[in-house]
């Protein structure tokens, strides 16, 4: 309970970064539709980018299992490459010694996701774009907070008393610590989505 507690305490002293962070990742993401709307080419592009990395790169265990149509499958191996690649590998660990790495990196993916899946292209007309909304909104909320606990690393380093400390060091600790149990929010963000990602593959967006 006292776990809960601090997570709690951490969103709401802080939800005004919060705010910012899904303010900053989602217009991006609308920047990157508005990209794709000007110039489908490049859209094109990053399709077919994704498509390979379904064959050969770090996504490959998915697009297997969207081949094999195994939807318990699909959901662990979307959820397993979500949490270890797009959260610790990308945002938080680096994070944790460079935290403007978390924002930058962040704002990349929303601006592919947002050149890739904002916009209908070919067959991905917008009925089945608007399932996959969804699961950008969900999955993109866990990233927003996976680069705002790295941003409260920065806060403590300018703002230290506001953890409570008057070392920057010491707040900077802390705020690792609050990165850690934040981590715990993203992990279930991301199985709610893995599992709901896997039900609209499956069964719209890769549907003829």
């Amino acid at each position: 309970m006292d776990l809960i507690k601090d997570i709690v305490d951490i969103l709401r002293k802080d939800w005004k970064l919060l705010a910012a962070v899904n303010v900053y990742y989602f217009g991006i993401l609308l920047l990157g539709g508005l990209v794709a709307l000007l110039r489908p080419d490049i859209q094109g592009y990053w399709l077919d980018v994704l498509a390979m990395g379904l064959k050969t790169g770090t996504l490959a265990p998915v697009g297997t299992a969207i081949e094999a149509g195994q939807v318990l499958n699909l959901a662990l191996q979307i959820f397993r490459t979500n949490l270890i690649n797009g959260t610790l590998v990308y945002i938080t660990i680096p994070g944790l010694a460079f935290p403007p790495w978390a924002p930058i990196i962040g704002g990349w993916r929303a601006l592919l996701w947002g050149m890739a899946f904002v916009v209908p292209y070919g067959n991905l007309t917008f009925g089945k774009l608007v399932f996959h909304y969804l699961t950008m909104l969900i999955e993109g909320e866990a990233y927003i907070i996976a680069i705002f606990a790295c941003l409260r690393q920065i806060e403590a380093l300018l703002w230290p008393s506001r953890f409570g400390e008057s070392s920057r060091v010491t707040a900077y600790v802390r705020a690792i610590i609050d990165n850690f149990k934040l981590l715990i929010v993203v992990a279930l963000i991301l199985a709610v989505g893995a599992v709901y990602e896997a039900l609209e593959l499956l069964f719209v967006l890769m549907q003829p």
